[in-house]
């Protein structure tokens, strides 16, 4: 049975096999890389197969559950983006955020435990997949930002047309990703009502998951800002991608720092280690 190690290593071999074409550009990972990050992302999908079956229900109960079914968000939305765009070096990043997650996740509680009622429903699967497939497009976004900025770095103010070829790529992506993150917003709130009966009631992580939304809004309309300002214009694909940084910490904390928040502790909405 496929267990999490084995689809562990799977992405450490994808991870290398991407470098190794960058580097060294061999012909027989032009398409090849790509397949092999294809053959761990089924690893990634049996896994949640797995847990799904074993479980009885969708597997998002628990810390364990979530982050593998992130793991596998990633690995979805990096081949889509990759068929759309080609993506080169960010398949490696992509396999290397992976299997940060699969590592998490194997050093926490693997427990199968029942769904509480308010969980029974199928709007909480609506709800996290499609939430799910948008943060890992903005998983996939953070990346581009790292790489756009860390070609501006080392280009100095010349970037060169590669450098600003990232933060186009990201902005395209978080375009992709930002649907997924409104319908996740929206389904989580017919979920509530269906609950709890009211469509928002601003625990904690309703909060910040708007807060995060709106982040991600206002990105997506700076290039109509910030050019009506008074900034170089050089310096605004450096100031989209710095946002894009900043946005994505968003996500981290909305998704896990929440659980270390006093005021969250009894969240039904928090992933908490158990």
């Amino acid at each position: 049975m496929i267990n999490i190690n084995i689809t562990l290593v799977a992405f450490v071999i994808v991870s290398i096999a991407y470098m190794v074409r960058e580097v060294w550009r061999p012909e027989i990972l032009r398409r090849g890389a790509v397949a092999i990050f294809v053959a761990a992302f089924l690893l990634n999908t049996v896994l949640v197969i797995n847990r799904w079956i074993e479980a009885g229900h969708a597997p998002f109960s628990n810390l364990y559950e979530s982050l593998v079914f992130y793991a596998w968000s990633v690995g979805f939305a990096y081949l889509i983006l990759e068929y759309l765009y080609g993506m080169r070096i960010v398949g490696a990043l992509a396999a290397v955020l992976i299997m940060l997650l699969l590592l998490y996740a194997s050093t926490t509680d693997e427990s199968i435990r029942p769904l509480m009622p308010a969980l029974q429903s199928n709007w909480l699967t609506i709800h996290v997949v499609t939430y799910f497939i948008g943060y890992g497009a903005l998983g996939i976004s953070f990346i581009t930002a790292i790489l756009f900025l860390l070609s501006w770095i080392r280009s100095g103010k010349n970037p060169s047309e590669t450098t600003l070829g990232f933060e186009k790529l990201s902005y395209k992506i978080v375009a992709f990703g930002f649907p997924f993150l409104t319908l996740g917003l929206v389904t989580g709130a017919v979920w509530a009502n269906k609950a709890w009966g009211t469509y928002w009631s601003w625990d904690p992580k309703e909060t910040w998951s708007l807060i995060t939304w709106l982040i991600y809004l206002g990105y997506l309309h700076l290039p109509l800002v910030l050019p009506r300002l008074n900034i170089d214009r050089a310096k605004i694909p450096l100031i989209q991608s710095s946002c894009l940084v900043l946005a994505f910490l968003a996500v981290i904390f909305t998704y896990l720092g929440l659980a270390y928040l006093p005021s969250a502790t009894d969240s039904e909405h928090i992933y908490g280690n158990k």
